[in-house]
């Protein structure tokens, strides 16, 4: 909805006299004791800026607070349109006020990290080299947390502008060839956009200038682990802490880097280590608990858990507990778990997991009632909450209901990304296919770069139409985007399937079932293989599959169609 405009002058000037009065504590002013216009003017825009704010239209408070900017110079008003103006997703108009906001503070490198980011997007590398040279430059810790804070920064861009992140980060490191963090900002933002021959490059150049330096050396350790290197690595790290009397914060470390390359038995290994050296080390207890869990060996994930429960980690592990109780259907003992689980970073999905069980009882309206008072309660968390309603009632069988919620919300943020995409899930689930559509090309409109809405849109139009070439132009795109996102090459596979290409389909989906070996892609790469007649094969991955997933629905019907 657009806030209403005042039509005649009349009312505006009524209203502009309205706001000085009310700032100056008078009554309105008379003819012969008029307040400055230009003044007037401007709080009459700051009025309908914090309006719109409130009413969640950060576009319109933009704006508004931008037209306020032209009579006034106010850092913090510029601040503000800025910020609304980047969660509009307005590329313009951020830049626009992120450039008044540095011109009215020239030390401010929150302005220059917008100024950089948006010229990014809009493919000025020039002035994106600029920003970033001034922020390396200007950095409080020196030029090395200046490298640091403009890798983080380039990193935050879209794959489809790698080239250009690593264009400028190239001149930045040119510029100081022999400091260490450069070389080590340069192999960080390689590694977000998997140029692994760089990062190696940057990671050993790092090595070779600090040698002595741990940092570097964990570095290129990440490194080779990304690319597999699994021995080498391990010589890496193991001269590292030869010797080292904190090996075990290291090896923490380096399983960390193993678990985020999922290299999970690795990583397995060096947790284990960590647990010998230091039986109880809280951390890798909980690690290897989820490592557990995420294999479904409920057993020994409940072991390293509860282990925890009197420590540091106790809410963490209690809401893990409640986790399994959950699985294995036990809700009143998940209740009491999630209860537990009263502080640290697990509180909130704690509460909202309670809401989950609360349904999986058939206790629709207690399960409702709690998202509301979480709304209620904290507010800030309020799109967060909605979207768990929605999938939870979703998940309960009542799509109805889960319609009504994201149509709540979506009063107050209409053009929401994540709460469009949650009610496109709920219109296909129900066979209304021409409004999940419409709600995920709403989200495209916004955002032609938003790969999520992409793949789904495009899996969509193949699983329920015969826009084969339709759907493959989309995720092929989105593939783009995401090249080791394993749904999306799991769709693309499926695809391809559909449109008779079955040699290229099963290597696809046998890439995405390496990667993510999710039941639905399972059915997918069984129903692949059985039409290339390998039945034995097929049959053998559905039946595990079925035997370990069993509340999967996947699988099982298309072993049950493929088998009768």
């Amino acid at each position: 909805m657009n806030l209403p405009r005042p039509a005649a002058a009349p009312l505006r000037n009524l209203a502009l006299s309205l706001i000085v009065s009310l700032m100056a504590g008078t009554a309105p002013a008379s003819a012969a004791d008029k307040p400055d216009t230009a003044r007037m003017d401007a709080q009459y825009h700051i009025m309908l800026g914090e309006m719109a704010a409130g009413r969640q239209q950060p576009s319109v408070a933009a704006h508004e607070f931008l037209q306020a900017l032209e009579t006034v110079n106010d850092v913090d008003l510029a601040k503000r349109a800025t910020e609304n103006a980047m969660a509009a997703r307005e590329v313009d108009t951020a830049l626009q006020a992120a450039r008044k906001w540095l011109a009215l503070d020239p030390s401010s490198m929150d302005a220059r990290e917008v100024i950089a980011r948006m010229s990014l997007i809009e493919g000025n590398l020039a002035e994106t080299t600029t920003q970033c040279e001034a922020i390396v430059s200007g950095a409080a810790g020196g030029p090395s947390d200046g490298m640091m804070l403009a890798a983080r920064l380039l990193g935050m861009a879209y794959n489809s502008q790698a080239d250009g992140a690593l264009a400028v980060m190239n001149q930045l490191v040119a510029k100081r060839p022999q400091l260490p963090a450069a070389q080590h900002a340069m192999s960080l933002l390689a590694l977000r956009f998997n140029r692994i021959e760089l990062a190696d490059a940057a990671a050993r150049e790092a090595v070779r200038l600090a040698p002595k330096d741990k940092d570097q050396h964990m570095l290129l350790t990440g490194v080779l682990v990304k690319q597999g290197k699994l021995d080498e690595a391990d010589r890496e790290f193991e001269a590292l802490v030869k010797g080292d009397s904190k090996a075990t914060d290291l090896r923490m470390g380096y399983a960390k880097l193993l678990l985020e390359s999922d290299q999970r038995e690795a990583a397995r290994t060096q947790l284990l280590r960590v647990i010998k050296d230091k039986p109880d080390y809280a951390d890798a207890h909980f690690a290897l608990g989820v490592l557990a869990f995420n294999d479904r060996n409920y057993a020994e994930a409940e072991q390293h858990f509860k282990r925890l429960l009197d420590g540091k980690r106790a809410a963490d592990a209690a809401y893990q507990l409640g986790r399994i109780a959950e699985v294995r259907k036990n809700y009143a003992q998940a209740l009491n778990y999630y209860e537990q689980a009263d502080g640290g970073g697990s509180a909130l999905d704690a509460a909202v997991r309670h809401a989950y069980v609360l349904a999986a009882m058939h206790k629709i309206d207690e399960a409702q009632d709690l998202m509301a008072q979480l709304r209620e309660e904290l507010p800030q968390y309020q799109q967060r909450f909605y979207l768990a309603e929605g999938d939870l009632l979703l998940n309960a069988g009542e799509p109805d209901r889960a319609i009504k919620v994201y149509g709540e919300a979506l009063k107050q943020t209409p053009d929401d990304a994540d709460l469009l995409y949650g009610r496109s899930l709920v219109y296909e689930r129900t066979a209304r296919i021409e409004l999940a559509e419409k709600d995920l090309r709403a989200i495209l409109a916004k955002d032609p770069n938003d790969s999520r809405a992409m793949n789904a849109l495009g899996y969509m139009l193949t699983v329920h139409t015969r826009r084969y070439d339709e759907a493959s132009q989309l995720i092929s795109r989105a593939l783009q985007l995401t090249p080791d996102d394993a749904a999306v090459i799991d769709s693309m596979g499926w695809v391809q399937f559909k449109l008779g290409h079955t040699g290229e389909a099963r290597a696809l989906l046998q890439k995405a079932y390496d990667r993510f070996p999710d039941p639905e892609v399972a059915a997918h790469l069984g129903e692949v293989m059985w039409a290339m007649g390998d039945k034995d094969q097929a049959r053998a991955l559905l039946e595990r599959t079925v035997r370990d997933a069993p509340d999967a629905t996947a699988p099982q019907e298309t072993l049950q169609r493929l088998t009768h």
